[in-house]
């Protein structure tokens, strides 16, 4: 049985490491989501960390940018296993973070199929 869970180690923080994905990583567009990514060296026995934006830019009432970051844990939650095992495959670590660039928001199944779909090509992209 598998346990979906999205743990403090799993996440991607401290404002040094989160600007050097977002200026050196590469990106993955599938609107209204963007996925910026990078094979780094983690300080963590995690594979992989992960940040969430939603900038407020876009949406202007932290209700909805609180919904729309909960949306996309969510999502990575229940879907990371598979990601997480061809990581684990090739024994690198990857730092991932995700922004959501769209005008109003959207429902959890759009928000599964466009956050797969990022991921999907990512990992193609790089060779997982």
């Amino acid at each position: 049985m598998t346990r979906y869970t999205f743990r403090k180690h799993e996440h991607l923080c401290g404002r040094l490491r989160i600007q050097e994905v977002f200026s050196t990583g590469k990106a993955v567009n599938e609107a209204p989501f963007r996925l910026v990514g990078k094979v780094m060296e983690l300080p963590t026995v995690a594979r992989a960390q992960v940040a969430f934006s939603v900038p407020r830019r876009y949406l202007r009432h932290a209700v909805d940018r609180n919904r729309m970051k909960r949306l996309m844990r969510e999502v990575y939650r229940l879907h990371k296993a598979g990601y997480l095992e061809r990581i684990a495959a090739t024994d690198r670590q990857c730092a991932w973070l995700f922004i959501y660039q769209g005008r109003s928001t959207v429902d959890l199944a759009e928000t599964r199929l466009k956050i797969t779909r990022c991921l999907d090509r990512w990992m193609e992209k790089h060779g997982f």
